[in-house]
């Protein structure tokens, strides 16, 4: 018989009592839904029993939470029960010291005992302890992650501190992309604040909320989505910033996903690097991180990069986009400094657009922006060009070669058809 102590939400912590009871009749489960007296029953009468750490329950995160029980060293085990489990979520666990991540639809919907199997032979005392399964098991009960569709390019942006332009430079680049006949989605992981949306021009926000209630196929993905062009599509934030946590945990199968009908998906992120934004990192063919010259830039920068590379994202998959530059001029020193650490990353360089620029975005006119000769839209029309020959996904299109080039539209001056000089 085997004693286990749920430190989880009401809703939650009956579930997982009713799956542990279905994984051995004989177990003996109390509920502590208070973190600090879960730690100290552990520490007194429970100790030796297994833990499972779920969701729903105030103050530290469950990975914390249940981190910081596997430090105390009083339980026999400790399980992680969350609703998605990223595979940054279950690095940091193996090296905090958790036995094991499960996902609670795991334990909701299925309540089987192959997916949490108690088993003979545990930990000093011989008592029985949890064993996962081989995917042959769980192959069709868990919900097996969504998979990429082959030739779409993920482009990520992220900063290490606001105020850089990166969502400036993902709804333009968005438009840009789409003017070139690409099916673009854009999708702003700024789940709480973010305003991706209205610099598209789009009237009203997407509700990605809802998306944590439904099944992860792109008929109701399509649902929540504002159409602000013809092949360019905005989703996010959260309508209420407190459902921002609920979207979280399905992040990776959210970007994932729109790759099915489209050719670009462009992320736009929040400085703050929680787990949809790393796991969007991860999945990113081009993680550019967006930076601009003013001062502090370069160690906001450094910290951003350092961050990506712990990721485990290769330093050739990342973007450094210096915005706002002065076109007249190139600070080689300054290049140099930010450079530092991702010397084998790919620089763009995106022009100061001026108060034209400022213009149009505060209207959330960056459609028309990106069919000017803006110094803004065209260096960022070349990077973007760049990136994806690179990966392969350019499209063949006049207007793509042409930014390629580097060469701006043809304008008319007293009325005189000339081809403007490159940025």
């Amino acid at each position: 018989m085997a004693a286990w102590v749920v430190c989880a939400g009401q809703s939650q912590s009956a579930a997982i009592r009713d799956y542990l009871v279905g994984c051995d009749r004989g177990a003996k489960v109390e509920v502590v839904e208070d973190p600090i007296v879960a730690r100290r029953s552990l520490a007194g009468r429970f100790a030796g029993a297994g833990v499972v750490v779920g969701e729903g329950t105030y103050g530290p995160e469950p990975v914390n939470l249940a981190a910081a029980i596997a430090s105390d060293g009083w339980a026999r085990e400790v399980v992680l029960a969350v609703g998605h489990a990223s595979g940054s979520l279950r690095s940091r666990a193996n090296r905090a010291g958790i036995s094991r991540v499960i996902t609670s639809s795991d334990v909701v919907s299925y309540l089987r005992p192959q997916s949490l199997a108690i088993v003979p032979g545990g930990p000093a005392g011989g008592g029985p302890k949890a064993s996962a399964v081989s995917s042959e098991e769980t192959r069709g009960r868990a919900a097996a992650p969504v998979e990429r569709r082959d030739g779409a390019a993920v482009i990520v942006f992220v900063s290490g501190r606001g105020g850089v332009g990166k969502s400036t430079v993902a709804a333009v680049a968005g438009y840009i992309a789409a003017g070139w006949g690409m099916r673009v989605a854009l999708l702003d992981l700024d789940l709480a604040f973010g305003n991706l949306a209205s610099l598209a021009g789009a009237e009203r926000p997407g509700d990605l909320s809802g998306m944590a209630k439904s099944e992860l196929d792109a008929g109701a993905l399509g649902e929540h989505a504002v159409q602000v062009a013809e092949r360019l599509r905005v989703w996010g934030p959260c309508k209420a910033p407190e459902y921002a946590e609920t979207v979280q945990p399905i992040a990776a199968d959210l970007v994932a996903l729109l790759t099915h009908e489209h050719d670009l998906v462009i992320v736009d992120t929040t400085t703050n690097w929680g787990d949809a934004v790393a796991s969007a990192a991860q999945a990113a063919d081009r993680l550019v991180i967006v930076s601009d010259e003013r001062p502090g830039a370069i160690p906001a920068l450094s910290r951003c990069g350092g961050l990506a590379v712990r990721l485990g994202i290769a330093r050739t998959r990342i973007v450094r986009l210096m915005n706002g530059c002065d076109a007249r001029r190139r600070d080689e020193a300054f290049v140099t400094r930010a450079a530092v650490g991702l010397e084998c990353a790919r620089e763009v360089r995106v022009l100061d657009g001026g108060e034209e620029a400022v213009e149009l975005l505060s209207g959330g006119h960056a459609a028309e922006l990106a069919r000017t000769d803006n110094p803004l839209a065209t260096s960022l029309a070349t990077g973007l060009a760049q990136l994806l020959r690179e990966l392969g996904c350019l499209p063949d299109s006049e207007e793509a070669a042409r930014a390629l080039e580097g060469r701006r539209r043809p304008r008319h001056f007293l009325g005189i058809r000339r081809e403007a000089s490159s940025a």
